[in-house]
Formats: structure tokens, C-alpha cells, sequence
């Protein structure tokens, strides 16, 4: 029954689906030699988006049953949960390998390399989904069973299972199919490609769980574009700064030949896309250095090689997963005839040991580098709701010479300290920092130690919240040196670790992916002990008759500043500030840094 429903419902929508991409820039006729990875709507295996031609996909329940098949049938396969989703879906993953025990110790063990693919981060972009169900079948049952010969596949079918289950036609305007589209938050309407720092939903939980515990060799993130039209279908990139080794093995091994392979198969490869000017690609292509929220920088911020996969998502949904599947595919066949070279790039990131790390970038003034841009021509057309001009598309290629805009010129720089401390009374930073996979070493008795302490003279917050947090984003810092008493329970988080970038990232206020930016601390910024008038009058006569560098010091603010010689409420405060009576702990950092 429940079969027959959704049925319906799938052509009730693609009805709707249709009509929706009427609006749509002109759709370029494309075919390519991966249509043949394609089955028979009779083949025993054939996936669910295959019986339409690729157009649609299946729900979680029929992705769920077919995947519970193919495992029943294959020794190669077996997919476990990664524990539950918000809504108590399980988080499903599959494990493709000839190894007999395929335990995370076992194949983290084994002499072949993983690969990680995820799909489904954002439930609306789910190219991934169905073209991992297309290599499986072929692995299992058709002509790639060599693929596991010298790797092993981790391939997490949707990672957001609940913005999965959220369908509709209208979930993503700007994007040619499938016609049932997920959401992209998940049911709290958090996105989870916002969360690896902070690791609040279950699926980033999950996954970062998989990467402590698998170690992967590649970790792939499958997505979908927003944005302008060009001709690219598969677009792909990697954060470079906290892992040059790795990072240099996938520009000069891996981007030529998935390029290569791409090409052969009828797709036309291309790098991450984020036109400068937010319309198209006349003041050239933006290259970011994004912070660890996102999957490529959280990655690299821990020696693990990451791709953002993005297609484009004005191409039809079939091309996609199509070209998605090549990407896959050739991704394992890299790992199989490199991945020596690739362990000893990862090695070299991981024995590095910095003395200091950028914390944040910002947009370079250089634009020497450019790009081969294969572009679609843009035409500008009159508002008819507006006064003014709107971008249309015109589905005419054309290739031009682009400026490359980079932001890779350090914005923040700090030294990096022998080790943190954070007290055992913030058991939420310590509980966070153990779910990284980050080693520390716990007190178990009363222990005094000399560190630098940042002291927060000045912040704000932001005015509105974002994802489920108000973010305190601008603060100035002073750093202050003494001896701290941590109880037992504090932890020493030692520096000589090559997850040292992201303990960085995560520990350093001017970071922007930092658990104070985050709002995870807030409630040191709030006073908790006053002082009253009848109080502090005698005690200001009492300190300025006592201490001539304190009266000197209070003339010369009254001077310097009106506004707070005239202020009652100011003046009180200087007083109390001045005195041993005032909060000593108020907007003092209580991460410290042991140099």
C-alpha cells in the first residue's frame, strides 16, 4: 500500500516539478558515454532512480530496502547504523570490502586505502545517493568488483535523513531535478554543513564519529550548486592551508586524472564556482578559504584528505548522477594506483608541527592567476516588477580567460601555545574536544599552572541568531599572565598532536569557527555581583585618599573622556573596577594557553 501511495505521489509531482522548471535558464541538450553505466528497467539490480530514467529518487524507506537487499546478497557488502536522527531515523552507512572483518580497527589496519562519500549533507542535493546505489550494484554484481582490491568504500547514503523525508517539488528553485527534492536543513532546521565544528546534529556527530574511527584516506562530500550558469557539470575543490602535502598530491595526482576521466565519459570538470560579484563571471571567480564549519576545511584542519564535490545544479538530474558516479568510481581508482604516495603526503602533514597557524583569511589584492572559464553568455533583461536590469541566460557557450580572486592573505595570525587547559568545570568544551578525536590528558588532583589568559575588554553581539546560536563576533582581546589552580577533572590539551590546526581553531577566540564565537561560553560575559551607592561613595573617597597614582589616573579620564565625567553610572563602575571587591573572573577566557 505504502508502495503504491508514494507512486502516486511521485507522478502528482512531477507534474508540478515540470512546470517549475519552465522558469529555469534553457536546459543544454547533453548525452555522454556514462549513459551506458545506466541498467535495464528489467535488470535484477536496477536502482530505484534508474526505473525513471534517472528523474527521480527514492524515499528512505525504498532506499533502506534496497540497500538491505543488495547487503543480504552480497558478501562484499554490509551496511550498519550510525545511531539515530533527530526524528529516530537510523543513520545508515554501507561498507563495500573483500576484507572478512570489517570492523573500523580492522580496515583502519588494512593495507588498502578508504575512501569515505557521503551524500545528502544537504537532503535537497542528492546526486550522491543514487549514484552510489549505481556503483555498489556494479561492484556486487556487475564488472567493478575489482574496485575492492585494493580499497575500501564507506558510502553513507544520506546524511540528512530527515530533511531527506521533507519532499516537495518546490524545495530548490534554482535546481533541474529530481523531481521529489529533500530539504536542506535537518528537522531542527540546522545545517549540518554549518556544524563540523561545533557538532550539534546527529549526522555531523555520526560522521565525524566515522572519521576518528575509520581514519579514511579520502573523504569525499557530495553536494549541489547554487549560482550562476556555465558549462561545467561536476565542479570539485579542497582546502589547502592546514595540509600542503595532501594537498599538493590532490592537485598534481588526483585533479588530472578524475579531469581525464571525467572528460572521457562526456562531462566537463571544473573548480568550485563563486563568481565574485554574486551575478556572473565578468569580475572573475572567487577562490575562499573557508573556516572549519565546513566539511573540505574541517578535513584539512585534520590531515584527512577532503573534496567538495558541487554540481551544477542547472544540469538535468540524470547528468549528475551520472557524472557523480565517474566521480566515485574514479576517486577509488586513484586511491588503488596511488595511495602510497598519498599516505606519505599525509604523514608528512601530520608529523609537521607549527609555531603558528592563521586563524582567519581575507581577499587578496593580487589577481595574477586566471582560469579557462567555460561559460554560459549572459544577457541583461528589463525588470518588469522593478526599475533596472536582471541576468538571464542564454544557453549559448563560450570560453574566456578569468581572474582568479583569491582569499588567502592571513586575516588573523597566533602562536601557538605548548598546550591549552580548560577547567573541569566546562565539561561541554571538554566533551566537544573528546568528540573531535583529540587527545588530552585529564587531572585527577588540585594542580597550579603558569598560563596566559585572554581577557575580553570589549565585545558584541550579533543581532541575529544563526544556526540556533547569537554569535559573539566582535570582541578586542588583552592577554594576561598568571598562575591559575585547576581542579581535578581539568584537562591538558598537549599541542604536539597533528590534530593541532583544529584544536587551534576550535580554542582560539579569533578563530571564527571558535567555541566562543559560537556562543558556547556566553555566560562569561555576564556580571553576577553588584555594588550600591551608599557603598561605593565612601569607598571612592577612601581609595583616593589612599592612593595618589588612582586620583592622578581618575582626573585624567574625567579630562580625556566628558561623557564619563558626566555620568554617574560610569564613574561608580571605574570605582568598583579599580577595586579588590570587582568580579575578577568577568569576561576572562577560561581556555588558557600554557606557552
Amino acid at each position: 500500500m505504502r508502495i503504491k501511495s508514494f507512486s502516486f505521489l511521485l507522478t502528482f509531482l512531477v507534474s508540478y516539478a515540470l512546470q517549475a522548471q519552465d522558469i529555469l535558464p534553457p536546459v543544454i541538450d547533453w548525452s555522454g558515454k556514462s549513459e551506458a553505466l545506466m541498467v535495464d528497467k528489467n535488470h535484477p539490480w536496477v536502482t530505484p532512480s534508474e526505473l525513471s530514467d534517472l528523474s527521480e529518487t527514492p524515499d528512505y524507506e525504498e532506499t533502506k530496502a534496497w540497500l538491505e537487499k543488495l547487503c543480504a546478497a552480497s558478501p562484499w557488502m554490509k551496511m550498519i547504523s550510525l545511531g539515530k536522527s533527530e526524528q529516530n531515523r537510523e543513520l545508515l552507512m554501507v561498507i563495500a570490502s573483500k576484507e572478512e572483518n570489517t570492523s573500523a580497527e580492522a580496515l583502519r589496519s588494512s593495507k588498502k586505502a578508504i575512501l569515505l562519500a557521503q551524500a545528502g549533507i544537504h537532503a535537497g542535493e542528492i546526486d550522491g545517493k543514487d549514484a552510489g546505489l549505481m556503483l555498489l550494484r556494479d561492484i556486487a554484481f556487475g564488472d567493478k568488483g575489482k574496485l575492492l582490491d585494493k580499497v575500501n568504500l564507506l558510502f553513507i547514503p544520506m546524511l540528512n535523513v530527515d530533511g531527506h523525508e521533507r519532499i516537495s517539488p518546490y524545495n530548490r528553485v534554482n535546481q533541474r531535478g529530481p523531481v521529489n527534492m529533500g530539504w536542506r536543513t535537518n528537522a531542527q532546521n540546522l545545517n549540518l554543513n554549518r556544524d563540523y565544528a561545533k557538532l550539534e546534529t546527529a549526522g555531523v556527530q555520526a560522521v565525524v564519529s566515522v572519521i576518528n574511527d575509520y581514519d579514511p584516506d579520502l573523504y569525499l562530500d557530495l553536494h549541489v550548486t547554487d549560482g550562476a550558469d556555465y558549462q561545467f557539470d561536476i565542479t570539485y575543490g579542497w582546502a589547502e592551508g592546514y595540509s600542503p602535502a595532501s594537498s599538493q598530491w590532490l592537485s598534481e595526482v588526483f585533479q588530472p586524472a578524475m579531469d581525464q576521466a571525467l572528460t572521457d565519459m562526456g562531462h566537463i570538470p571544473g573548480p568550485l564556482m563563486f563568481s565574485f560579484n554574486n551575478r556572473d563571471f565578468s569580475e572573475g571567480n572567487t577562490e575562499f578559504e573557508f573556516s572549519p564549519r565546513f566539511s573540505e576545511t574541517y578535513g584539512n584542519s585534520r590531515n584527512t584528505p577532503s573534496i567538495l564535490v558541487e554540481n551544477h545544479s542547472l544540469k538535468p538530474y540524470k547528468q549528475r548522477v551520472l557524472g557523480t558516479y565517474v566521480f566515485l568510481e574514479q576517486s577509488m581508482r586513484a586511491l588503488a594506483q596511488s595511495n602510497k604516495q598519498l599516505t606519505k603526503a599525509m604523514d608528512q602533514d601530520r608529523a609537521a608541527r607549527r609555531d603558528s597557524i592563521v586563524l582567519a583569511y581575507t581577499l587578496s589584492e593580487s589577481m595574477a592567476d586566471s582560469m579557462l572559464l567555460k561559460g554560459i553568455k549572459p544577457e541583461m533583461k528589463p525588470s518588469q516588477i522593478r526599475a533596472g536590469e536582471y541576468i538571464s541566460w542564454t544557453a549559448e557557450p563560450y570560453e574566456e580567460k578569468i581572474v582568479i580572486r583569491r582569499m588567502n592573505d592571513p586575516l588573523k595570525k597566533v602562536a601557538l601555545p605548548k598546550a591549552y587547559w580548560v577547567p573541569a568545570e566546562w565539561k561541554t568544551i571538554i566533551a566537544k574536544l573528546k568528540a573531535h578525536g583529540i587527545e588530552m590528558e585529564e587531572i585527577t588532583e588540585t594542580k597550579e599552572i603558569a598560563v596566559d589568559q585572554y581577557y575580553i575588554e570589549s565585545f558584541e553581539m550579533a543581532a541575529m541568531p544563526y544556526e540556533g546560536h547569537v554569535r559573539c563576533g566582535s570582541f578586542e582581546l588583552e592577554t594576561l599572565q598568571q598562575n591559575i589552580v585547576y581542579q581535578p577533572g581539568s584537562v591538558r590539551v598537549p599541542m604536539d598532536q597533528y590534530k593541532a590546526a583544529l584544536i587551534a581553531l576550535l580554542l582560539e577566540p579569533d578563530s571564527p569557527d571558535s567555541f566562543l564565537q559560537w556562543g558556547f561560553m556566553h555566560s562569561i560575559f555576564s556580571r553576577t555581583e553588584y555594588i550600591e551607592e551608599y557603598v561605593i561613595e565612601p569607598l571612592a573617597e577612601k581609595m583616593l585618599a589612599e592612593d595618589a597614582e588612582l586620583k592622578k589616573k581618575f582626573e585624567a579620564k574625567k579630562a580625556a573622556d566628558p561623557a564619563f565625567a558626566q555620568s554617574q553610572e560610569q564613574i561608580y563602575r571605574w570605582f568598583y573596577e579599580q577595586s579588590p571587591y570587582f568580579d575578577q573572573a568577568w569576561k576572562k577566557y577560561p581556555i588558557a594557553r600554557e606557552m
